[in-house]
């Protein structure tokens, strides 16, 4: 086979896998999944999957994934180490333009405080995610409260037409999230 073949089979086999992964299903609520170690315990929806749990004294990271593009992600620190969420928000949205593993990530252009809610500080932000010249707008939402002596923070982040099937999962997992009483 030669190269502009296989270049073309490869283009097509990503195109497909992309558009094949970015329909998000609603999250299935009716019986949750159960998260109980590191300190904290939550419940999350049984169509998503926790992807990475990394765990430190120093640093928390925990990845739960959609079959979507959706994701989750919660850090945590030990509270005398933690920015606030306006500095952790914005430093977090810089790195995720280069960390970026598919497509290219926009700056957040725009970063909103939303009412506090369940506990938690809110702050939103619009960004748009391009791939192969296709620009997709995107929302990250970051939550921050204290939970025993660490300093947690929450990120939810959806294609923006996608949000609403996102949704009741991101809230699930806000709800639910406390010190977890076996450790």
């Amino acid at each position: 086979m030669k190269f502009k073949e296989k270049h073309l089979l490869l283009s097509i086999f990503l195109l497909f896998w992309c558009f094949a992964s970015c329909f998000e299903q609603t999250a299935d609520i009716t019986i949750p999944k159960g998260y109980d170690s590191n300190q904290i315990s939550f419940k999350f929806p049984k169509n998503w999957e926790i992807t990475q749990d990394y765990y430190t004294p120093v640093v928390h990271n925990l990845f739960v994934e959609t079959a979507g593009d959706a994701l989750v992600i919660l850090q945590s620190y030990q509270s005398d180490l933690a920015e606030d969420l306006e500095s952790f928000s914005k430093s977090f949205s810089a790195s995720s333009r280069t960390d970026n593993p598919i497509g290219e990530a926009s700056l957040g252009h725009k970063f909103e405080i939303i009412p506090k809610e369940a506990g938690y500080e809110w702050i939103r932000e619009q960004f748009e995610i391009s791939l192969l010249g296709v620009s997709v707008p995107h929302r990250r939402i970051y939550g921050t409260k204290k939970i025993a002596d660490r300093q947690i923070f929450l990120i939810f982040q959806v294609a923006t037409e996608d949000y609403s099937k996102a949704e009741p999962g991101f809230r699930l997992i806000r709800d639910t999230l406390r010190e977890s009483k076996t450790n």
